[in-house]
């Protein structure tokens, strides 16, 4: 009787222990999805786990029949060994598996040419400029700017941070205040703030965290870095892109294929909407404003390295891409403002992802360079001959230091390249040298990609009719200059004529010569 009783309320205590911890897992569930959420989306560790566990299984089970004192021992250690067995055979295959389909099922269509830039929404203030201006502005006590993003208020595309409490207390205690904007198409300080606290945010703890709210709605999905939107009516909402994944097999394991799933838009009363999307597309609050995912633009193009098979990818590399990194310094990555692509542009067809794609290995040429819709997610593609040798960013950084000799090349750093066309389509990048330490930006260069030419501009103004095919460049005579006070590299001058009025000089193009002559023949 007493053995019925003990088994009983053993079987009660082992209930209510599992019910405690269903419960108290399920509400603390946005907490662990880091760890539900990576065993989802990498089906090959749990396919892992599973042979593990049936080959410690086996091992037990002969062990025990040979009556090893070590049974769980040895199960343990062949739980292990297999584990990692699986893990090393598996999971190469999950990610390849996942970027070949992409490859093969991605519609992609090739354009003759690329969309013109919106001359009205140039992108001209790199990302740790903008963080620098709105940082050195900012007289909120405890509060910081929370991580960048780009969002466009009255057609004009715009660095938005928003103000998140700061500290360990003020991030339980306080509300996120509202954002800076920061005015991207212009080389000035150009600033506001909106103020507008918000019920759900994403400085804030625990509950108010807005992933935290999102978890609790909609689970088995990723959400993307947020933005923040103004309206006209003093509101203020974030906006969050959604990428959910879709199941398949193929020997030896399954794997996930990633997609967007649409938006979530919070307002600041913490009300929270999903949106898929075609209806983000339709939505007024999210009109003209970006939609597509960054980072599932970058995957999608990324996974054209596997356009010709796996074998080709490993081995042969015909035909093969890299995303061009632009010039980074290490000052920069240790400080983590590193901006690398996909660039967002306005064109006159919309908003694009811009990806520029180099030759696989040390060539830096430019290969393809890829368009993705910002709203609809659609992909285009840009190809000139290869016979046309065009220089890539990358280069573009080098040929842009080495027409400015003058300038001290360990303070500034050239920042994110961006094709444009221009001139009867012609192809140039437009980088921005900055100073290391993003206080400003020094001028905008426009380098072409076909000759290296490298055009210097300094005002808004300029760099706006450099792009809509209204700044004319004439080219002055080289001078014979004496080898007696000739320098290891000469440099002639060109000068720019903008309107008859602004006048800029520039070092030598690298297509034009300069005439030696002897000291004695002077």
């Amino acid at each position: 009787m007493e053995k019925g009783m003990s088994k009983k309320r053993g079987l009660i205590i082992t209930l209510t222990t599992l019910v405690i911890f269903g419960v108290g897992l399920w509400t603390t569930r946005p907490m662990w999805h880091w760890f539900f959420m990576t065993m989802y989306r990498n089906p090959g560790i749990l396919e892992s786990v599973i042979a593990a566990f049936i080959t410690g299984g086996i091992v037990f089970a002969i062990s025990k029949k040979h009556g090893s004192w070590d049974c769980l021992e040895n199960a343990g250690v062949a739980f292990g060994i297999m584990f990692v067995i699986a893990t090393l055979i598996i999971a190469p295959f999950q990610l390849m598996y996942s970027q070949c389909k992409l490859a093969r099922d991605l519609e992609v269509s090739e354009i003759s040419k690329l969309p013109d830039i919106d001359p009205l929404a140039v992108r001209i203030m790199p990302m740790a400029v903008s963080k620098r201006y709105a940082e050195d502005a900012l007289q909120y006590p405890r509060y910081r700017l929370g991580t960048g993003d780009i969002t466009f208020i009255n057609k004009r595309p715009c660095w938005v941070y928003p103000l998140v409490p700061d500290g360990k207390i003020n991030f339980f205690i306080l509300k996120d205040k509202g954002a800076v904007y920061v005015d991207m198409s212009t080389s000035e300080k150009n600033s506001i703030i909106v103020e507008q606290e918000m019920k759900i945010g994403v400085g804030m703890g625990i509950t108010d965290w807005y992933k935290w709210q999102l978890y609790k709605r909609k689970y088995w999905v990723d959400y993307e870095d947020p933005y923040f939107i103004p309206t006209s009516e003093k509101e203020l909402y974030i906006a969050v892109p959604i990428i959910s994944y879709q199941y398949h097999f193929r020997f030896p394991t399954f794997y996930t294929v990633p997609r967007w799933e649409g938006i979530a838009l919070i307002n600041s009363k913490g009300q929270v909407e999903f949106l898929t999307p075609e209806q983000a597309l339709r939505c007024p609050v999210l009109k003209g404003q970006k939609l597509f995912p960054e980072r599932l633009a970058r995957y999608y193009i990324g996974s054209f390295r596997y356009i010709n098979g796996i074998i080709n990818k490993v081995f042969y590399h015909k035909d093969q891409l890299e995303i061009a990194e632009y010039y980074q310094s290490e000052e920069q990555q240790n400080r983590k403002r590193q901006n690398k692509q996909p660039f967002l542009v306005k064109t006159k067809d919309g908003i694009k992802w811009f990806i520029a794609c180099e030759p696989y290995g040390k060539a830096h040429g430019i290969f393809r360079i890829y368009l993705v819709d910002g709203r609809t997610g659609e992909i285009q593609f840009y190809q000139r001959p290869k016979t046309e040798a065009l220089i890539g960013p990358v280069k573009a950084c080098d040929y842009l230091r080495r027409a400015n000799p003058i300038i001290d090349w360990n303070r500034m750093i050239p920042v994110e390249p961006i094709p444009v066309t221009i001139q009867g389509g012609r192809l140039y990048w437009e980088v921005r040298v900055v100073p290391k330490d993003a206080s400003g930006v020094a001028y905008t260069a426009m380098v072409d990609a076909q000759s290296a030419n490298v055009v210097e501009l300094k005002k808004d103004k300029s760099i706006r009719q450099f792009i809509s095919g209204g700044h004319k460049t004439r080219k002055v005579k080289s001078k014979k200059i004496p080898i007696g006070t000739a320098k290891e590299e000469i440099t002639a001058m060109v000068v720019i004529l903008q309107n008859g009025h602004e006048v800029q000089r520039i070092p030598l193009f690298p297509n034009q010569t300069v005439e030696i002559i002897p000291e004695k023949q002077k």
